[in-house]
């Protein structure tokens, strides 16, 4: 896979997830966040199992190195998933889809701070302007309602920053994808039913009443769009794919106006172009730059 095939296929991940964000919203009217989290990626996990176990008799066993990194993974992913389900319960949609956009910037950080990873010129301004247009999107952050579901849905950015920067560097050492995705998925699964037996009331009558949202949260976002990031991955710099997922405000918002009515305006549409701007800045401009200095 090229530089260009592996960012086409993170921006249809990004077009899956903007689309997964009216599954997830629908969801929450039947189930809780923690039955939700758990059919979902039990679903995603039973599905990229074959695939698994196929890879795991032809490729090789991770590295000793591997380990702390891969549990770090399932850790922030599921720090990810769970404080966002969480806090779309809490707080408004708007902040919220500010607060998740925030990742952006964090994968950069963290990458070039914690994993002293040597990051384009471009990734920090392209991820500034990508965050800026999240914020003209989503309305800005509304001081006035925050709430504990802001702070869960910060520290979901977080999470998410960080799953972002340990794909990239554990696809570095160990190019086996599909057993990254199972690990990951069976986790937060393990992880989400105990919370869910522990805090709610799992019921199968209203399971089924989400039965849709549920598969196309754990078939569509989850067992396909989140196993090819994993792979795409393996090709793009964790930075630059952060960038390019973005993309997942603009597909949301293109959703929103086709599926629920919901009106763009002025400000929103500019935030659009900013954060298409940023996604074209992390994919072109590496390459402009290195034609000027042949020049």
């Amino acid at each position: 896979m090229t530089r260009l095939q592996a960012d086409l296929v993170l921006l249809m991940v990004a077009l899956i997830w903007g689309a997964a964000f009216v599954a997830q919203k629908d969801a929450m009217d039947h189930v809780g966040a923690y039955t939700f989290v758990a059919a979902r990626f039990g679903i995603s996990a039973l599905l990229v199992l074959p695939l698994a176990l196929r890879e795991h008799k032809r490729g090789p066993a991770p590295r000793k190195i591997v380990y702390r990194d891969l549990a770090m993974l399932c850790l922030a992913f599921a720090a990810g998933v769970l404080f966002q389900q969480a806090g779309l319960v809490r707080t408004t949609v708007t902040n919220a889809g500010f607060l998740t956009g925030l990742y952006v910037l964090f994968t950069a950080i963290i990458c070039a701070v914690v994993y002293k990873q040597t990051l384009s010129r471009l990734v920090f301004p392209a991820a500034l302007m990508s965050v800026a247009g999240i914020g003209m999107l989503s309305g800005g952050l509304d001081m006035a309602h925050m709430n504990s579901g802001d702070v869960m849905v910060l520290l979901c950015a977080v999470g998410f920053g960080f799953q972002v920067a340990l794909v990239g560097r554990i696809m570095e050492k160990w190019a086996a994808p599909f057993r990254v995705c199972l690990l990951q998925y069976a986790s937060i699964a393990l992880i989400a039913v105990t919370a869910a037996f522990m805090l709610e009331q799992p019921d199968w009558a209203t399971i089924k009443q989400a039965g849709w949202a549920i598969l196309y949260a754990g078939v569509i976002s989850g067992g396909i769009a989140y196993t090819l990031q994993v792979v795409a991955q393996q090709y793009t710099p964790a930075s630059d794919s952060a960038v390019i997922m973005s993309g997942e405000s603009v597909f949301a918002a293109i959703f929103g106006i086709w599926l629920m009515n919901d009106k763009l305006t002025v400000m929103g549409a500019t935030g659009c172009a900013l954060i298409i701007l940023a996604i074209l800045m992390v994919e072109f401009g590496p390459a402009l730059f290195k034609r000027k200095q042949r020049a």
